[in-house]
């Protein structure tokens, strides 16, 4: 038996959830699917979302998934600490899986519906792109879904992705992160994420996520594995501004995952098939943040897809919509991927200290050339003195004041 629909979404994330609720919400007959049995689990997430990004989502969050406020970003390369308040710098801590369930029941409440422990093992095409059948094996058996569009949200490792053929994957395209969540801390201040960047963590950062005073998520990862993600993550926890946070620390919950830095495709539709979240590489460079633009790219692509069946308009507009409530995110952040890209391939402290200016906004990405000819004492100067400055002050009251980055 053929399930008919107008709208299959594969994944139960973020931007599966966004996109089910919304292509629901506008009349069309949605599934959506995910292989896990249950929504939000594991988690594989920083569980850090910006305040900066909240304006553009298509709901409001209810207050009691946002459970810790967090003030701003700290920073830290050789040494050298840097701390940005306010504005883009400041988020909000959730769990996510509570946070993933009120998603999906949102969706469900608008119409769609959910089939969990539901996994896509093939498609069928009626020419190139343009599926037909979506073969999905559940618990109950293989089930044969044809669907009108298919939205692929099932993230960096996409089955949709693979199965079409799509997928184009280099070294350093995807990132691995070893992570947990952490009880019994003595944070420095929890009211700060912080971001390491050292030869721990070869072609990315450590983090601490504070979610309490004493709770964190810590977590390492890299791009260009010269070791293994166990012994980066362990280096990390050594590093002693580090340790002296940790060292009461108790592993309660791995929330390990992998989290694409590179486009794995060259655009976001190809047939009947739109791409959205993590699949899509939706998020912004150089924190490579995608929760919440996973959200409200999963928003345009399920309204695009409901005007779709409906016979208004093509798939085509789909990338139009992000361009017009996202571009100017996504123009900036494609800029600073090539630059974070071509920094992280180095574990010099040259580099390092490279990457500190320019993730802090110390460093203007358009001086990156220049930056790059002087040598590790002159930028030590550089970052010392901005931390020292009027321009520092100035510029942090301007961040707490507006959406937009201030580059000195």
């Amino acid at each position: 038996m053929v399930i008919e629909c107008d709208v299959l979404v594969v994944g139960a994330g973020p931007a599966g959830c966004s996109a089910a609720r919304a292509a629901a919400e506008a009349g069309a007959k949605t599934i959506f699917i995910d292989k896990k049995k249950e929504i939000g689990i594991p988690v594989q997430c920083a569980e850090a979302i910006g305040t900066y990004l909240i304006p553009f989502l298509p709901f409001r969050i209810p207050e009691e998934q946002l459970i810790w406020k967090i003030d701003g970003i700290s920073f830290w390369a050789e040494d050298i600490t840097i701390k940005r308040k306010g504005g883009m710098w400041s988020s909000y801590a959730i769990n996510r899986d509570q946070f993933d369930k009120w998603l999906a029941n949102n969706a469900i409440g608008a119409g769609a519906k959910l089939l969990l422990d539901s996994e896509l093992v093939d498609l069928e095409f009626r020419e190139k792109y343009y599926v037909t059948n979506a073969i999905v094996k559940t618990r109950k058996g293989i089930r044969v879904i044809s669907p009108k569009v298919v939205i692929a949200a099932d993230g960096a490792d996409s089955t949709v992705l693979k199965l079409s053929r799509l997928k184009k994957e280099h070294e350093g395209s995807i990132g691995e992160i070893k992570s947990y969540e952490m009880h019994d801390l003595q944070l420095d201040n929890p009211y700060y994420d912080q971001l390491f960047i050292g030869e721990f963590a070869p072609g990315a950062y450590g983090y601490i996520f504070p979610k309490s005073k004493t709770t964190a998520n810590v977590g390492a990862g890299f791009l260009f594995p010269q070791k293994s993600i166990d012994h980066c993550y362990e280096e990390f926890l050594e590093v002693p501004v580090v340790k002296k946070q940790l060292k009461n620390g108790k592993e309660v919950t791995e929330k390990s995952g992998r989290v694409p830095f590179c486009y794995l495709t060259d655009k976001w539709n190809y047939g009947n098939v739109l791409l959205v979240g993590d699949a899509a590489n939706q998020n912004i460079k150089p924190l490579v943040e995608g929760f919440l633009p996973a959200i409200a790219c999963g928003d345009l692509a399920g309204k695009r897809a409901a005007k779709y069946v409906s016979g208004k308009n093509t798939l085509d507009d789909y990338s139009k919509d992000i361009e017009h409530k996202l571009g100017f995110l996504f123009k900036d952040s494609d800029i600073l991927l090539d630059i974070a890209y071509d920094l992280l391939q180095s574990n010099a402290a040259k580099e390092r200290l490279l990457s500190l200016g320019i993730n802090t906004n110390v460093f203007s990405y358009k001086k990156i050339e220049k930056l790059k000819r002087e040598n590790c004492d002159d930028l030590k100067r550089k970052l010392d003195s901005w931390n020292n400055s009027k321009i520092r002050q100035a510029l942090t009251y301007l961040s707490e004041k507006s959406l937009f980055h201030y580059i000195c």
